[in-house]
């Protein structure tokens, strides 16, 4: 399939499917809360982070095993697609097992990283946990089909069906609450759905992928698992900056005595919200991605520089404009949607903007990097990183609590965005960073400067209160004033013309994938 139908395809695909579960979760969530209050909500919150770094054992394999698999699916080379399948396979069993068993041993210590939580017995904790990690578990054995998929640049099928998912468990968990009111049946709810989607996941891709009901007739040999191995001994390094960094707040939230699990609930809700918007961004990208492994594979590097800029360009009106708009409308919205007892302080709410802003306007680099490969390169800036954020968030911490730990996470963050690009810029296309650089001043200026702006004209809009009324006012201010001021600065740069005359094909596209597909 063409590199651009299969993006729109995904991107199409993607929207439709975020804006559902966008809807479904927010409804979930809504009546969690209600229900079962801050400390299953913190539980909730803190188990998803503590099985996100246990997915450290996946060691990177994931990554290195999709980016081998792109030439060969590019090229038709059944033969060893055949044998990357079933390599991938195999070592999705291993890692499965070895996250069981490190979960398990984990247990007993549970009422160290669990602080505030009194409702909750001990042994409660331990069940709730051991049903997430299942959960977890069950997912690793589908893994290497998603990963081919993602290859063939199909993930709009993986997303339809991750979509009808989503759908039917939440809407089963959501009367599973208000019938039981019990947060086990919640859990049960989502772990017998699981089980059955993956089942069906494999029946169903086993029907439409023939190269599932295939065995390779040999294994990979030492030659071709060489490039394997060295990739994955640099994503190592990045497998564990990647946690430290994005999958370390709420354990060290709910393990200071001061804070405790409740305040990993408060900001979790604040967390949810922006990465549900910021989620429908990242389709935009995740869909590209598959796209520009495959250009990488087949294109020059400056045809691969070209897209970058443009692509550069767009990641930073998405993102700073969400920015933006967190800033002036997430606490408002938090005050209807909850109550004022939801409320973070504001200086740690800005610090975990500014840490998104920067984690979104590195989102390209980081897609661009994937597709090149040779992770070994920039690995000891990943673990620098990742050393940086952890001890400076739980030293800083402990001394000046909620704001420390983003203090720290921001302060490594910057150092991550300075200095890859020393070391892995001119591998990827071949010329200096100093344009990047630029473009990254400039446009986090612009940011922050039509940030202060917008902020300033909404807190007049509530002077005399928040409701609804003014919300939607204020709503409206964010989504006119960013955009406006964005188009006047840019509209005649290279980068937005390049991204106008994208946009304009997709769009016409997609006109054209109804028109050959009415209802």
């Amino acid at each position: 399939m063409d590199r651009n139908a299969a993006a729109t395809k995904n991107i199409i695909s993607g929207l439709i499917s975020k804006l559902v579960s966008f809807g479904l979760n927010f409804a979930s969530r809504t009546v969690f809360i209600y229900v079962l209050g801050k400390q299953f909500l913190g539980v909730n919150g803190l188990y998803t982070e503590i099985l996100t770094v246990l997915s450290f054992a996946e060691l990177g394999f994931g990554t290195a095993l999709t980016f081998a698999m792109y030439k060969p699916v590019a090229e038709g080379d059944e033969n060893k697609t055949l044998k990357l399948i079933r390599f991938y396979k195999r070592i999705y069993q291993v890692i499965a097992i070895l996250v069981a068993l490190i979960g398990v041993s984990l247990t007993p210590f549970l009422q160290y990283l669990v602080r505030g939580a009194d409702q909750i017995t001990l042994n409660e904790l331990r069940i709730y946990f051991l049903i997430f990690l299942s959960n977890t578990v069950i997912s690793y054995f589908v893994m290497y089909r998603y990963s081919y998929i993602n290859a063939r640049q199909e993930n709009y099928y993986t997303t339809i069906f991750d979509m009808i998912v989503t759908v039917v468990v939440v809407l089963a968990q959501i009367v599973g609450l208000l019938v039981f009111r019990n947060y086990l049946a919640y859990l049960l709810i989502h772990m017998g759905f699981l089980i059955v989607s993956k089942l069906v996941f494999s029946f169903l891709s086993t029907k439409r992928y023939s190269i599932f009901r295939k065995k390779a007739k040999e294994k990979l040999s030492k030659e071709e698992k060489a490039p394997i191995y060295r990739e994955v001994r640099g994503l190592v390094v990045h497998q564990f900056s990647n946690i430290a960094i994005h999958s370390t707040d709420s354990i060290i939230i709910s393990s200071v005595a001061s804070l405790g699990v409740s305040v990993v609930g408060i900001v979790a809700n604040y967390n949810t919200l922006m990465t549900s918007v910021l989620g429908f961004i990242a389709i935009v990208f995740t869909s590209i991605s598959s796209g520009m492994g495959n250009l990488f594979a087949t294109s020059s590097k400056q045809r691969f520089y070209e897209v970058f800029k443009e692509l550069n360009f767009i990641n930073f009106w998405f993102y700073g404009f969400s920015s933006i708009a967190f800033i002036c409308l997430v606490p408002p919205f938090i005050s209807l949607w909850l109550g004022d007892e939801y409320i973070l302080e504001f200086l740690p709410f800005l610090l975990i903007v500014i840490n998104g802003y920067f984690e979104g306007q590195s989102t390209i680099y980081n897609t661009a990097r994937l597709a090149c490969g040779n992770f070994q390169l920039d690995k000891w800036i990943s673990l620098s990183q990742a050393i940086i954020n952890l001890v400076l968030s739980i030293i800083l911490a402990n001394i000046i609590g909620l704001v420390g730990i983003y203090v720290g996470t921001i302060v490594s963050r910057l150092f991550f965005v300075v200095f890859r690009p020393l070391v892995t810029f001119k591998f990827m296309f071949e010329r200096s960073p100093s344009d990047y650089y630029s473009y990254l001043l400039k446009y986090s200026i612009v940011a922050a400067l039509v940030g202060c702006f917008c902020y300033f004209l909404v807190q007049n809009c509530f002077s005399g209160g928040i409701t609804v009324t003014r919300f939607v006012i204020a709503s409206l201010l964010v989504l006119v004033v960013p955009n406006a001021v964005f188009l006047a600065l840019f509209s005649n740069t290279k980068e937005f013309v390049a991204a106008k005359e994208r946009l304009g094909r997709l769009l016409a596209r997609f006109s054209k994938t109804r028109s050959e597909n009415p209802q």
